[in-house]
């Protein structure tokens, strides 16, 4: 599982909107369609900061690490 699928599943189980979570986080909706997009231009390996994953993981009640690397509990 990607960044971006677990970030959609997020989203997803939030029942939010892409601009909500953006939002919410303090990042622009844009870096947020970049992540989660299907696009694989250039084969560029898609990431997140740990910062922003403890970000993540404190507004929305997930792990920390399971948000950055998919390891730990949902």
């Amino acid at each position: 599982m990607t960044i971006g699928d677990r970030l959609n599943r997020i989203i997803k189980e939030q029942g939010i909107t892409k601009t909500e979570f953006a939002r919410r986080i303090g990042v622009t909706e844009n870096y947020i369609y970049i992540l989660t997009g299907k696009s694989r231009s250039a084969n560029k390996t898609k990431v997140i900061s740990p910062m922003l994953a403890k970000v993540i993981g404190l507004e929305f009640g997930y792990d920390p690490d399971w948000v950055l690397n998919g390891d730990g509990e949902k």
